[in-house]
């Protein structure tokens, strides 16, 4: 009786691990986003498109993958080569209409070299100034963050998000400003 009460369980873990694999809007547990911003040489941002929002290079993070490896992964994904990732934030995400939580982390890269391919479900691709990811992006806190972050690349930065429903619409509003976690690099004089 014993074995079959774990064997149970265990189909229950691993199911609700499943069914979550890639949704937001209803998971079964707390959750950690890794997202990916790559620079190119005129410093515009690689941006993807999948429906009506424009993001950069995402993944919820559920597999067994070192952190260099998973971002290696997410760029390979893409057909891009990248140098060194930094990470530049980490932000967390509360929801109004569910009981769980994000965990995002925000890393930064130059790209290297490659032609960029488009994986599913993504529909397409676009090299965006800071300023037309901030016209572009529906989501609140991320031209928040993408402005933040960019604009003040030697600190690892905190902040924390709200995100609510209006109409069908998710919308964010910051619950704890903008807070530097770490120095990443000495400031030139």
């Amino acid at each position: 009786m014993r074995k079959f009460i774990i064997v149970i369980v265990f189909a229950c873990l691993l199911s609700c691990d499943m069914q979550n694999e890639n949704s937001h809007t209803t998971p079964t547990h707390n959750f950690t986003v890794e997202r990916l911003i790559i620079l190119n040489e005129k410093n515009e941002i690689f941006m993807t498109r999948e429906q009506d929002v424009w993001g950069a290079p995402s993944f919820p993070f559920n597999k067994r993958q070192y952190v260099k490896e998973s971002i290696d992964s997410l760029a390979n994904a893409y057909g891009l080569s990248i140098s060194q990732p930094e990470l530049r934030g980490y932000f967390g995400f509360k929801y109004e209409y569910h009981p769980f939580a994000t965990r995002r982390a925000f890393y930064v890269a130059e790209y290297i070299s490659g032609n960029p391919i488009i994986p599913a479900p993504m529909e397409e691709f676009k090299w965006m100034s800071l300023e037309e990811v901030i016209e572009n992006s529906i989501v609140d806190a991320w031209k928040d963050i993408f402005k933040h972050i960019l604009e003040n690349p030697n600190t690892v930065w905190g902040a924390s998000f709200e995100v609510y429903r209006d109409g069908s619409d998710h919308r964010t509003r910051t619950t704890e400003s903008f807070y530097p976690l770490f120095k990443t690099k000495e400031i030139d004089e």
